[in-house]
């Protein structure tokens, strides 16, 4: 199997798209620790999996607790190959409406824990000649309206992920990045149907990504596959940043005529 005896970190492991990668990583032959603040996720995820699972409770929001749940996951698998940086949150307000609280907590969560599980991760990772992928978003190539930190936070990741690749080339680990973009994960479907619609209606192949399909790209740039890649942002979209957000004129006229 591809990651038979690997050693993975996974954050935000309890649901949409670091469950899908948790559960893909284990089918594919590696060991596990799953981090999220979600306990009940965590111990759904342990009854699933079983001992191919190391559950660890953090939340990442709070920085003290980012480099000792890196420290007891080494520890507790015996090393490491695979760090994926994936729990994310967001918020939505302008600017001129977003309290510094909730503008801290998003590039707590977003940024800052990224960059301080990767350097506390490193010395096993250059070890094993491991390697990081992060989850990044199209929100870090462009802007949405009303989401000033999550785009902020986004970007910097990128640049973030960029500088560890060139780094650390010289360690033999690789660092990337995964972008996706509206995928149906248990936050997301929270939103009303009209939202969803309206977010489907914004992707070219008319759909939203299942979790499984980004954890297939983050696997393939986590193995041995990707060995020449590193310091990337692999965009999985569905087409969204291909498009130059100007109308689809045939359909326009296509609608014109059947209104005539």
């Amino acid at each position: 199997m591809e990651f038979e005896g690997k050693l993975a970190i996974v954050t935000g492991a309890a649901s949409g798209i670091g469950l899908a990668v948790t559960r893909l990583l284990v089918q594919r032959g590696a060991r596990v620790a799953a981090c999220d603040l979600a306990l009940d996720g965590l111990n759904a995820l342990s009854a699933e999996l079983g001992a191919a699972i190391v559950p660890l409770q953090a939340d990442l929001a709070e920085s003290a607790q980012v480099e000792p749940m890196v420290a007891e996951a080494i520890e507790k698998l015996g090393g490491l190959n695979i760090l994926i940086n994936n729990a994310g949150i967001g918020s939505l307000a302008r600017a001129t409406d977003l309290s510094f609280e909730e503008w801290r907590k998003v590039m707590a969560v977003d940024l800052d824990a990224v960059f301080l599980a990767s350097r506390a991760a490193m010395p096993a990772l250059a070890a094993t000649k491991g390697n990081i992928v992060c989850t990044g978003s199209i929100s870090g190539i462009a802007a949405d309206y009303s989401f000033p930190a999550y785009n902020a936070a986004k970007a910097g990741l990128l640049g973030l992920v960029r500088n560890l690749a060139i780094d650390y080339a010289r360690d033999d680990v690789r660092v990337n990045a995964v972008s996706p973009g509206y995928t149906a994960t248990p936050l997301t479907n929270r939103s009303s149907q009209a939202v969803r619609d309206a977010f489907i209606a914004a992707v070219p192949m008319r759909r939203p990504a299942a979790p499984e399909e980004i954890a297939e790209v983050i696997a393939f740039m986590a193995s041995d596959r990707a060995s020449y890649v590193t310091g990337q942002n692999f965009v999985a979209d569905g087409g969204i940043s291909a498009h130059t957000g100007q109308p689809d004129i045939i359909a326009l006229y296509k609608s014109a005529r059947q209104a005539s």
